[in-house]
């Protein structure tokens, strides 16, 4: 038969193929929005994968102010320090050969006038690069890759006199150190990952008449930085392709829209200490103070001074490599010293491109929205999993030989390939219990409630042959004989107890025998085998069905009689044959029925049987004669048939299994062509042989 395309689309593997790539695309393109959306999930997985241990920078060492610093001051070891203990550390580094001394200590706090002298002094010293921190974490946006201190001023800014490295410096005085920014931005899961590259301050500088200028700083981190490789000449510059240094760099550091770059943390705290100080790159502040250091470890470097674990300071953040522990801020500083020194500017780190992103939803979504619909629950789980492995796996791969800085993007795509399964799977279920309800319906009437139960297990109604297929079956008829004229001789009501008692009762024993129950026409009853669902043994199942509803007629008169009833006598006709099987019938009305020739002969056997007798067919015969003795029922005239060329059979006898006794009933004791000694002994339900051996058939 010849399909269109309206059959490929509603076929149901075909149309919940459909369906599944449809979920697929909605749930990649939902994903991808928020994917993009600024405010996007606060769910890393990437820092996973990312998580390394290598050794900090060599060019950067942290002196950091812990609590031996504070307490080796003794009982005047308060913090924050007097400012003459700064002029002292910054002069034992110069001596050691320091290059840069970048300080993440906010210095707008009031101090001794003697202190303040002595740090401006020690400052405006030759041959030491000082950069001074000019915080505030409260920004907002001020345009393409800026952002703005939003309440910054002059008592936010280091005193003038420590930016012009001179005790008597006015406002307005030539810098002699460098302002950098410690502004932080932490993402909503209070981890920082982003360094602002560009913050403007309303106080960058002074007028000789006291004013504040703005102007835009730079971390302190990239001025420390700039300080070792290039002195102050070469500016950073915001593009929209990233930050741009000069000639410095070969490839532009990324930076969104709002100027933030990444930073790459190849370390972080453990139990064995920081980051620093477990890679020996770490000095106490009170050991250079006192001096106590080995000086080559400063030589030509950049040295961080900041908080470093200090008990009460919280200068502390949550970093994608403190597993947990937190990250001094001034060693998030070096982390970004450490971007920036990358010897292969390629490895600078830059979110995965929006393209792969939606590329990687659309294939993989779509894939498992066309594979899915094929495959059972559990294999469809083993496949979803195994793609987010595969896409993890892969990426692994590709950030340890090819493409190294690439943040990969994994959290939306795990989501999607879940949601794109569990979508599935919740349409499955409830197309599914659709199904299940429509072959309740249907089938409900004719099968017993178990076989309605295994045919619902079908993954759709298309599974079941419904449309008209053909295919060998097993037809059972039976009536009543004269029933036309008793019902003539009863009131109609008496006719119905009577057609109650018989139907109910032979009903039964169809689907005790996993027959599928066909009609009720009048006194007559039609039952199939093999149809709708597949039967190995349709013919002997039809066989046994037939034989308990001649063995219990007794019962079913009895229970006749019990309601002053007339008693029944029927007969039975058996028969196995191609036939067409399936949905029949108007479009206001259809049925599961079977048709053709041997439904035909069954019905015709039926007709011809005595009462208790059970007729078969010759293919009937074929099929169960290891189980059941039957006998040629010669010159036997149905109409429009030919016995001897059908080849009637009567049923006599009937066995468990083939080693088994047979079995026969009072009234089916004719063996004539059985042979001697081998002929079954009838004792009511059971039987028995005087020697072994099998009645002959023909």
């Amino acid at each position: 038969m010849r399909r269109g395309l309206l059959y490929y689309l509603t076929h149901w593997h075909t149309f919940r193929t459909v369906v599944g790539i449809v979920l697929a695309l909605l749930i990649a393109s939902a994903l991808f929005w928020v994917y993009t959306e600024p405010a996007r999930i606060p769910v890393h997985p990437e820092d996973r994968l990312l998580a390394t241990d290598e050794p900090p920078d060599p060019n950067v060492v942290i002196v950091g102010i812990d609590d031996r610093s504070i307490a080796g001051f003794g009982a005047h070891g308060e913090y924050p320090f007097k400012r003459d203990r700064y002029a002292t550390v910054l002069n034992n580094l110069k001596t050691a050969g320091a290059a840069v001394a970048a300080f993440d200590i906010q210095f707008s706090e009031d101090s001794s006038p003697a202190g303040d002298d002595a740090f401006a002094s020690a400052i405006g010293q030759d041959n030491l690069a000082v950069v001074l921190a000019y915080g505030q974490t409260d920004l907002q946006t001020a345009g393409p890759g800026l952002l703005r201190m939003k309440n910054s001023g002059a008592i936010d800014r280091p005193l003038d006199k420590f930016v012009c490295g001179d005790p008597k410096a006015l406002p307005g005085c030539k810098p002699v150190a460098q302002l950098g920014s410690t502004a932080i931005i932490t993402d909503p899961d209070k981890v920082v990952r982003l360094m602002p590259m560009f913050v403007e301050a309303r106080c960058a500088s002074k007028t000789a008449a006291d004013e504040c200028v703005a102007g835009v700083l730079n971390p302190i981190s990239f001025v420390a930085y700039r300080q070792l490789v290039a002195g102050t000449s070469v500016p950073l510059t915001y593009t929209p392709q990233g930050a741009h240094f000069g000639g410095i760099w070969t490839k532009p550091l990324w930076t969104d829209g709002q100027g933030l770059s990444l930073i790459d943390y190849r370390g972080g705290p453990s139990a064995d200490g920081g980051w620093f100080q477990r890679h020996h790159q770490y000095l106490s502040f009170g050991d250079v103070y006192d001096n106590n250091f080995d000086r080559s470890a400063v030589a030509g470097k950049i040295v961080l001074i900041g908080s470093y674990g200090a008990a009460g300071v919280h200068d502390e953040q949550q970093t994608p490599s403190s597993r947990g522990a937190f990250m001094p801020g001034v060693e998030v500083q070096a982390a970004m010293i450490q971007t920036l020194d990358s010897i292969n500017q390629s490895k600078f780190l830059q979110p995965e491109p929006a393209s792969w992103v939606l590329a990687s939803l659309l294939i993989l979504c779509v894939l498992l929205g066309v594979l899915l619909p094929r495959l059972p629950a559990l294999f469809g789980l083993t496949l979803t999993l195994g793609a987010i492995l595969v896409y993890t796996g892969g990426w692994i791969l590709l950030l340890g030989v090819f493409t190294a800085g690439l943040v990969p993007n994994l959290l939306e795509v795990w989501l999607a390939l879940g949601l794109t399964y569990a979508g599935l799977m919740a349409y499955r279920f409830l197309y599914e219990e659709r199904e299940k309800r429509k072959v309740t319906s249907i089938f409900g009437l004719y099968l017993k409630p178990e076989l309605v139960d295994e045919l619902s297990r079908s993954r759709s109604i298309a599974e079941i042959p419904l449309g008209g297929v053909r295919r060998e079956i097993s037809l059972l008829f039976v009536d009543i004989r004269g029933f036309t004229s008793m019902s003539e001789r009863m009131e109609a009501e008496d006719v119905l107890k009577v057609l109650d008692v018989y139907l109910e009762d032979l009903s039964q024993m169809v689907f005790k025998w996993d027959g599928t129950l066909d009609k009720y026409v009048g006194d007559e009853i039609m039952a199939i085998w093999n149809a709708p669902a597949p039967q190995p043994q349709h013919a002997l199942n039809a066989v046994r069905c037939a034989w308990e509803m001649a063995m219990r007629m007794p019962e079913v008169n009895e229970r006749l009689k019990a309601k002053v009833l007339p008693e029944v006598q029927y007969g039975i006709g058996v028969n196995s044959g191609l036939a067409a099987v399936g949905q029949m019938g108007s479009q206001n009305r259809r049925t599961y029925t079977a048709i053709g020739d041997t439904v035909n002969t069954a019905a015709r056997f039926c007709g011809a049987a005595g009462p208790a007798q059970i007729l078969i067919g010759r293919r009937t015969r074929d099929l169960v004669q290891d189980y059941v003795a039957a006998e040629v029922v010669p010159g036997l005239q149905l109409k429009g048939k030919s016995a001897d060329k059908f080849g009637v059979y009567r049923v006599t006898a009937i066995r468990e299994s083939p080693g088994s006794p047979w079995v026969t009933a009072p009234g089916m004791q004719d063996f004539s062509d059985v042979g001697a000694g081998q002929r079954p002994t009838a004792i009511g339900a059971k039987a028995s042989f005087a020697n072994e051996g099998e009645p002959v058939t023909h």
